[in-house]
Parts: structure tokens; sequence; C-alpha cells
């Protein structure tokens, strides 16, 4: 072994090996498709609000609550994706401010609505909040694994932020559905079962999406070792 190849061996013993994504776009699709797949199911099972159109336009700011969340949602995931892929910090930084924008927007319009909210109006069990919020995490959990495996394939720069994204991402896309089926319009439920869904479910799912994105990269880093180990043996074998 020559000095050049020792030097090689020397910086690149640290280097975990990764596999590239595929293309962002091409993972937002598939993982935006897992979610209306699983959001159709929920659907089917819980019933679609019968007046949900109404809901939504006639009482001034719920539509901008759940607005927010749909930027939370697309931007977690976004941002997620990015942090798995050298080159898309920009993208990253970006999808993330996008992702904590629409957070702040459906927490502080779901907060002011809640304020200005009659005091004599009818409020909603805690039971019922939990059961929004069950639904919302639920809805998003296979979307949350699908980022996480997908991210885990690579390697995120940033773990824990990445694994927040996804989780915050994927519970907000999952508290859309929740509203969709919900047949309250009390301001207290929208604020802490509907706009808050996307804090709650990232305390809730970190945790465990971080175990499972350090098994995703274990698994993928010891494919690579198997690939590269079948290739040294097949260059090494000698020719004819």
């Amino acid at each position: 072994m020559n000095g050049s190849e020792a030097l090689i061996r020397e910086l690149a013993r640290d280097l975990d090996p990764v596999q590239p994504i595929p293309r962002i776009r091409t993972v937002m699709t598939g993982v935006i498709t897992l979610w209306l797949a699983v959001a159709v199911i929920g659907l089917t099972v819980l019933g679609l609000r019968p007046d949900l159109a109404r809901a939504m336009l006639g009482a001034g700011g719920v539509a901008v609550v759940f607005a927010g969340l749909g930027m939370a949602g697309l931007g977690g995931v976004a941002a997620a994706l990015a942090m798995g892929v050298p080159g898309r910090e920009g993208l990253a930084r970006a999808s993330l401010a996008l992702a904590i924008l629409g957070m702040l927007i459906a927490a502080g319009v779901g907060s002011l609505l809640f304020a200005l909210s009659p005091v004599a109006e009818a409020r909603v069990s805690w039971t019922r909040d939990l059961a929004c919020l069950v639904v919302a995490v639920l809805v998003g959990l296979l979307p949350a694994i699908g980022v996480v495996w997908f991210a885990g394939r690579a390697s995120p720069f940033r773990p824990v932020i990445a694994v927040l994204a996804a989780a915050a991402g994927a519970v907000a896309l999952g508290a859309i559905t929740a509203g969709a089926s919900c047949t309250h319009s009390e301001m207290r439920h929208l604020l802490v079962a509907h706009a808050l869904a996307p804090a709650f479910g990232a305390l809730l799912m970190t945790l465990p999406l971080l175990v499972a994105l350090k098994r995703f990269r274990r698994a993928g880093r010891g494919q690579l070792v198997d690939s590269s180990s079948s290739s040294s043996l097949g260059d090494s074998e000698p020719r004819p």
C-alpha cells in the first residue's frame, strides 16, 4: 500500500456509508399519496362532516387554521427529506421555516378565535379533544415512518430536527383529516385538538422515530457493506 492509498483510507475511515434517497419531489409525492390513502380509509370509517364547507367558511379564521396546518404538513415533510440530501440545505431551511410559520399561524389564529369566542359557548369534553388528537396521530403515523425511512437511507445532517419536522408535519396532515370528520365547532376544541396537534404529535412521536431512524440507518449501512464486500470479491477473482 503506497502513501496515497493509506491517506485515502485514513480520511475515509470515519465516514458513514449512505444511500442517496430518490428525488425529493418523488418522495414527497409518495408520502402525500400515502397520507391521502390513509385519510380516505379513516374518513370512510369515521365519516365526513356533513357541513364541512359551511364549517370552514362560516366562522372567520377556521379555514386559516387548516391552511396553516397544510403549510406545516408540507413544510415539515419536505424539510425532513431535504436534510438527508447533500446540497439541499437551502431547501431544508426554507421548508422548515414554512413548517414553523404554518404551525404559528394555526396556533395563533386558533388562540385568537378561542379568546374571542363567547363565554357561554358549549364546551367539548376533553375525551373528544383526545379522540381527535389520536386520529391525527394515527393518520400521520405511516407518513411519518415513510419520511424517516427514506431519510434513514441517507444520513440527515440534523437527525433530531429532521425527526421533529417529520413528526410535526405528518401529524399536521393527520389533523387536517381529523378536522374533516370532526363535528365539533367549539373554539377551544379547534385550538387544542387541531391547531396544536402538530406540537403534541412531535412531542409524542419524536423519540420512537429517532429509534426507528437509527435502525433504518443501520440497516442501510449493512446493505452497503454487503454490497461492497460482494463487489470486492468479484473484483478480486482472477480474470481469464
